[in-house]
């Protein structure tokens, strides 16, 4: 059980960074993801709706708050929300991605929808490409 506290914990601080570490403490690869997933998304959903009072906080003390939405809003490009929330969270991370798409001024709720998605489909696939990696490796 502290093993899974461990990946949970460690999901909730640095995303996808837990799946290895799951492995690493010789867990089961359907533990390391409920695991990852569970912290990843309760990390999400804190720093989401936190990070969306941080934002309006910030947006009514800039000067010029539409040059900085601007600005993040070409990073996105033509990726949007859904490639956010579907790529985000392995490269750069759940916390990165949930800042950008907030300073972009993405819907909270659409974001988190997004990146739940994302958490559930991509957390699998690394999960899985690192076990068979350790399987074929013998790691």
């Amino acid at each position: 059980m502290s093993d899974f506290l461990i990946v949970v914990l460690t999901a909730l601080l640095s995303g996808g960074f837990a799946i290895p570490l799951g492995f690493l403490l010789e867990m089961p690869m359907l533990s390391i993801y409920v695991a990852a997933v569970a912290g990843a998304i309760i990390g999400m959903v804190v720093f989401a709706f936190v990070g969306g009072g941080l934002r309006s906080w910030m947006m009514k003390r800039m000067k010029n708050p539409e040059d900085a939405h601007e600005k993040v809003s070409k990073v996105l490009g033509q990726w949007g929300t859904r490639g956010l929330g579907l790529i985000g969270p392995i490269f750069p991370g759940v916390t990165v991605s949930v800042v950008v798409g907030l300073a972009a001024g993405i819907d909270r709720n659409e974001l988190v929808k997004w990146m739940t998605i994302g958490i559930f489909g991509l957390y699998a696939v690394y999960t899985v490409g690192l076990a068979v990696l350790i399987e074929i490796t013998g790691v």
